[in-house]
């Protein structure tokens, strides 16, 4: 009996995953940079924005001070380098408090499933609130970790997160917010961006500074928890 229904759920499992793109599809349908306007020595003049896409400048994890990937690991998903996409655990406890309270309390979405969410399904699924988009990510995460390496995944994921203020990657997000580049943010710049990610219209300091430095200190906390 226990084989008929492993048969059964992994029969349903790849009805409703067999149209997924492939891992490899993050390389091409990623968003682009905006476009800039610059001067005879390389200095920007003018960015044209799309009201559509917002502000966007990919940068290498290599030239990101430490301390953007430790606040942006320990606030959206603390095991990121230890689970294979998916964090069984995170699961396990969002189950548990969806029993308990009757509502979603936490999504437990990993960096990876963020980023396969954002990237790879549309946007009409992006933002079903189902089950079976769920289960497509996590399908889709699990793929992605074994096709990536995690510094490759990290690095996309934050050229593709949304930071509030028409601000899509952590480089528009640090000129927005900082006028700065990324390569210069401090610990208390990177914490606070990185509190942005779960909601930024709730954290967004030109707004709401109070609210802003609250989500600061909670992941300033979150990262001596987790050693970072």
């Amino acid at each position: 009996l226990a084989a008929v229904f492993a048969l059964v759920g992994a029969a349903a499992l790849w009805r409703i995953t067999a149209d997924l793109p492939s891992p490899d599809a993050l390389l091409t349908r990623r968003s682009g940079d905006t476009t800039k306007i610059l001067d005879r020595h390389g200095q920007p003049l003018y960015e044209v924005l799309d009201p559509r896409a917002g502000r966007r400048t990919r940068v290498a994890l290599a030239d990101l001070p430490p301390h953007v990937v430790d606040a942006t690991v320990a606030v959206e998903d603390a095991r990121f380098f230890e689970h294979p996409g998916v964090d069984a655990r995170a699961v396990a406890r969002a189950a548990w408090q969806l029993a308990r309270e009757g509502r979603v309390v936490s999504g437990a979405s990993t960096i990876t499933q963020q980023l396969a969410r954002q990237v790879l399904l549309a946007r009409d699924e992006r933002e079903a609130r189902t089950l079976r988009r769920k289960a497509r990510e996590m399908v889709l995460a699990l793929r992605i970790t074994r096709r990536f390496a995690r510094e490759d995944i990290l690095a996309m994921y934050l050229n593709e997160v949304y930071y509030g203020q028409m601000a899509y990657g952590i480089e528009a997000a640090a000129r927005t917010y900082f006028g700065k580049p990324a390569a210069q943010l401090d610990l208390a710049e990177s914490a606070m961006l990185a509190g942005l990610i779960q909601s930024p219209a709730a954290y967004n300091p030109l707004v709401d500074l109070d609210a802003a430095r609250r989500r600061q200190a909670t992941v300033l906390r979150l990262m001596v928890k987790a050693g970072r």
